[in-house]
């Protein structure tokens, strides 16, 4: 791709932002650094309460680049993102979190990588923790089932995977006109991995670099998990599975999830002491089923590819036995 091809290619960075006051100016400060010469930054805010919108307006608002909306709630991670993909014009928009900072190749990279092919919907890249660890990174499939990749190796070549992590992620418009945002119902957690799912069995790829490299600032889950969080997670990640699913893997592979997944839920009560959750979240999930059915026709209605090819072209770079698999869900 050369400099006059990315003049032409316009891209929205979508930053959502909630009470991020601690790293709006790193975060701003990165990408508006980049070097990919036509981008916008669409920086919403989910009415903070710590006045990170106002420091964003008063030391970059003069920046024609950025725009700020500011939302009267905090509509989660889901819808926050979901209005800078109405709001955008541009062939590609990046999702990126507000507790990030980035390379200046970062924009150009992401776009490089997508202008490879038309059917990649999705470029993800390298994130690591201020200490140098992976947390997070692109999913893949095993077995039939959704797994993370945190292997070093993983993370130094170019792969084809089911989804890319939502801290930082690259998505074709187009693709997102056709299938959907995130969806709405999750508010927050697993909309990634059902974003990425959609997003192959409608006949798209999701694809990951390793050159260009996202800090993640936050503490994200080494700061541990609320209960509410781990209700929300438990349900979503049944919910991913069940909206997803082909009919013949909703009866062979659904209920060892169902399963598995309620086995590390009793694990975690086990830990925090709190049996209540089991039942909130069954509760949750039960209660969501009817709403996710009737998404879950409208998914299948976009479908042009099985989740056997599925399960092929986004398969784990590392293979893994059965077990060291159900250990990775």
């Amino acid at each position: 791709m050369t400099l006059s091809d990315a003049d032409r290619i316009k891209v929205s960075v979508i930053i959502l932002n909630y009470n991020g006051a601690p790293y709006v100016e790193r975060c701003l400060s990165s990408i508006l650094r980049n070097r990919y010469p036509n981008f916008e930054v669409i920086f919403i805010d989910n009415n903070s309460t710590d006045g990170s919108a106002d420091l964003a307006t008063r030391l970059f608002g003069s920046d024609p680049r950025l725009i700020i909306i500011r939302n009267s709630e905090n509509l989660g991670f889901s819808v926050g993102n979901n209005i800078g993909f109405k709001r955008t014009k541009a062939k590609y928009a990046i999702v990126l979190n507000n507790d990030t900072e980035v390379q200046e190749n970062f924009i150009e990279t992401l776009v490089k990588a997508a202008e490879s092919n038309e059917t990649i919907g999705s470029v993800g890249c390298k994130i690591t923790q201020s200490d140098g660890s992976i947390r997070y990174g692109p999913k893949y499939m095993n077995y039939g089932f959704i797994v993370h990749a945190l292997q070093r190796k993983t993370y130094e070549k170019f792969t084809v995977n089911l989804a890319n992590c939502g801290c930082a992620s690259l998505y074709r418009k187009s693709v997102i006109d056709k299938i959907g945002g995130f969806d709405p119902f999750f508010w927050a957690d697993w909309e990634d991995h059902d974003l990425g799912y959609r997003l192959n069995l409608a006949g798209f790829k999701s694809v990951y670099t390793s050159e260009t490299t996202v800090l993640h600032l936050g503490g994200g889950l080494s700061l541990g998990l609320s209960e509410e969080r781990n209700i929300r997670i438990f349900r979503n990640r049944l919910l991913t599975y069940l909206k997803n699913y082909e009919a013949k893997n909703l009866l062979l592979r659904f209920p060892l999830i169902f399963l598995l997944s309620f086995a590390k839920q009793v694990l975690l009560v086990h830990k925090n002491g709190k049996i209540s959750s089991i039942l909130k979240g069954l509760i949750e999930f039960l209660k969501a089923t009817k709403i996710i059915i009737d998404k879950r026709k409208r998914v299948q209605r976009i479908r042009i590819i099985s989740d056997s090819q599925i399960f092929n072209m986004c398969s784990i770079p590392e293979q893994q036995s059965f077990w060291d698999t159900l250990k990775l869900l």
